[in-house]
């Protein structure tokens, strides 16, 4: 099964950005990316380097009620080489007219899902490669609570991440590097996660988490559980072996999930 991380292509290589930002026109609204993880997302690049800057392209993603919208739109960042990228930045127009600007995580892909009620979104979006995965709520009945804007160290995912490392000691997996697992058994933000649906009358998300695939992990790797979360809190409100996750929520992913079987442990 091809991991959460595996499904970005294009890792991003760190330049050194100067200060000045030219904001692009986004009056026109264009066709939207394919969604990577939530079927009924609408993706975005988050970044796009100049020879790829036709990807990044003006978009309007209105709520289902049709009274608040997000508009994607990139801005110009020139970089110490003479090179540029388009950073993407999204403005939230709320149903009084309100525009907020939030400006997404991630350096590839991102993709974003309005709740059925029209009251919150949210975002994936990950660096690539083995970086990082980042799954963020916006409400709109609280929009200091912005994705990427608030750095108060809450995460959505967290308790599911944490549950994860419980539910597949690291250092337990048979083959598993000890380095590797001593580090992912103190970071369980290391674990994929990527949201697929809401649920629950728009009070909570559906997720996917996954442990690192990578032989460094062993007899764990790429193990997946499914999580209901609470959408203000991240509590777990139901936790889903594979199966059953796959049969209630495969309409709703972008890929065909697959099993990978049970986990293989250090014999005692």
């Amino acid at each position: 099964m091809l991991s959460l991380h595996e499904k970005n292509t294009r890792p991003f290589l760190t330049k050194i950005v100067l200060v000045f930002v030219l904001v692009l026109p986004a009056s026109l609204p264009s066709p939207a990316e394919k969604p990577v993880y939530a079927k009924k997302a609408v993706g975005f690049p988050t970044r796009c380097w100049s020879d790829a800057a036709r990807e990044c392209r003006a978009l309007r993603i209105p709520s289902p009620d049709g009274r608040a919208s997000v508009a994607v739109t990139y801005h110009k960042m020139p970089l110490q080489d003479g090179d540029y990228i388009l950073r993407a930045s999204l403005l939230v127009v709320h149903r009084d007219g309100t525009r907020v600007e939030v400006a997404p995580r991630g350096m590839v892909e991102g993709e974003l899902l309005w709740s059925p009620d029209s009251t919150s979104f949210f975002i994936n979006s990950s660096d690539g490669g083995q970086g990082p995965q980042f799954v963020e709520i916006y409400r709109l009945r609280d929009p200091t609570n912005a994705p990427g804007n608030a750095d108060d160290g809450h995460s959505v995912i967290a308790a599911a991440q944490q549950d994860m490392v419980k539910s597949f000691p690291p250092c337990r997996a048979k083959y598993a590097d000890a380095k590797e697992c001593a580090g992912l058994a103190q970071h369980p933000e290391d674990v994929n996660v990527a949201a697929v649906d809401w649920t629950r009358g728009s009070s909570a998300i559906v997720v996917m988490a996954e442990m690192p695939c990578s032989s460094r992990f062993g007899g764990i790797m790429c193990q997946v559980l499914g999580y209901e979360l609470d959408a203000s809190t991240g509590r777990i409100l139901r936790r889903m072996q594979p199966r059953v996750f796959a049969k209630e929520w495969q309409p709703s992913m972008a890929w065909k999930f697959h099993d990978p079987g049970p986990p293989e442990y250090q014999n005692k």
